[in-house]
């Protein structure tokens, strides 16, 4: 039942955020993951378990990293320049959401490290290649502040992001319940 409430709530906020800034969206790190989450619980809503695993261990670290990253470094710069205009919005793309992770309670490995690295590594990638040519924010401005790959600041952000996304994964993944029993034998033959 709670996937369905997930599904539907993640749902009208993305469809309203999509309406409201169009195409220019999905240039943004929270949309582009609060987008995974609400595929992942769309696919537990519609008994897709198959779809949901494949996509569960992309999204956790990269949860967390976009709701604490938002209220440490983005909202205290952001919110003293002017304050925002929808906070539902923000509250349930930069908090709730992570909630919603959390309360699945389900395993991350640790041999999985890499997803949410290409995950991150890709969009950075993507931000990166957007902003070089010449791509903006519906308001005509840098879709994040620390967007500059003409200077150092935008490659240390980047860097940060992705190694943040892994030091996070590392910090919540388990080792698999195989990895867990392995031991080394080594048989003598005398």
């Amino acid at each position: 039942m709670k996937h369905h409430l997930w599904t539907i709530l993640f749902g009208i906020v993305l469809a309203f955020y999509v309406f409201r800034e169009q195409h220019f969206a999905f240039v943004y790190y929270t949309i582009q993951t609060f987008t995974l989450e609400f595929a992942y619980f769309a696919a537990l809503t519609f008994q897709q378990e198959r779809i949901a695993n494949t996509i569960w261990p992309f999204l956790v670290a990269p949860a967390i990293v976009v709701c604490v990253g938002f209220w440490v470094i983005i909202a205290p710069m952001e919110f003293s320049e002017q304050p925002p205009t929808n906070l539902v919005i923000i509250f349930v793309t930069h908090g709730l959401n992570m909630v919603a992770v959390l309360a699945e309670r389900k395993k991350v490995f640790t041999n999985d490290i890499w997803k949410p690295i290409l995950y991150t590594s890709i969009y950075n990638t993507f931000l990166a290649l957007y902003v070089g040519a010449g791509g903006r924010s519906k308001s005509g401005h840098l879709p994040y502040w620390f967007a500059q790959y003409d200077q150092p600041i935008g490659w240390i952000f980047a860097a940060l992001a992705i190694a943040s996304t892994g030091v996070v994964h590392f910090i919540v993944a388990v080792p698999k319940d195989d990895q867990l029993h392995k031991t080394s034998t080594k048989q003598y033959i005398v």
